[in-house]
């Protein structure tokens, strides 16, 4: 089974969540690749998953689109005259994932726009695709954090847990998991020019076992 990787907020730590995951679990369940379907701006979040999951090329797959404007890709597509279509990017989902197992990292947020029309919750509907949630730890995370997880279940997709990246904030992480019956899968620190802690560990209960059964 594959899963979607999306943030309660911009530059929450979803690519670091993405790599975090990937280099602990991509060695152990077969077949399992990084992939971004919609990329905007200069950035090139494949290029830093690789980099800090330290996995080989082949494990990462092409965007569907890629606009250069560094915007919502609604708007991004429009000013580089074009569009995000959601059939190319099921297409791409069905095609990609009967080799195996994908990682699917989403950009921005849960309600960014697609189109003036759709957002990843449409995609999502469609993939029927559980969602990881990268949020941060520091003020203001609560209410993005259970706003995303309240948009989840509203829409009938299921959530595996949060990833928290920031420092030790003990009672946001209390507060969020108990108001949304979540689990955090884990809290990690990244600075920009660093690697990912050699001591983590995503999901010590186990929780992804559920979805990757091969991953132990």
């Amino acid at each position: 089974m594959s899963l979607f990787m999306t943030g309660t907020d911009t530059g929450v730590g979803k690519t670091i969540a993405s790599a975090a995951v990937l280099r602990q679990h991509a060695p152990l369940v077969p077949g399992l690749r990084y992939w971004k379907p919609v990329q905007t701006g200069d950035d090139d979040d494949r290029a830093t998953v690789e980099e800090l999951s330290g996995l080989p090329a082949d494990r990462f797959l092409p965007n569907t689109y890629h606009f250069p404007e560094p915007l919502s890709p609604h708007r991004a597509a429009e000013l580089a005259d074009g569009q995000v279509e959601l059939d190319p990017l099921l297409a791409d989902f069905e095609r990609y994932s009967a080799d195996g197992p994908l990682l699917i990292e989403g950009a921005g947020g849960l309600l960014v726009p697609l189109t003036r029309q759709l957002t990843w919750v449409d995609f999502l509907q469609r993939t029927k695709l559980p969602v990881l949630l990268a949020t941060r730890t520091a003020l203001g995370t609560i209410n993005h954090s259970l706003l995303t997880a309240q948009a989840l279940k509203a829409a009938g997709i299921p959530a595996v847990g949060y990833l928290f990246c920031g420092a030790d904030n003990p009672d946001n992480l209390r507060t969020i998991t108990e108001f949304s019956d979540l689990p955090a899968l884990a809290r990690f620190e990244y600075a920009d020019g660093q690697g990912l802690p050699d001591d983590l560990d995503i999901d010590p209960a186990g929780l992804l076992r559920r979805v990757w059964p091969a991953s132990r």
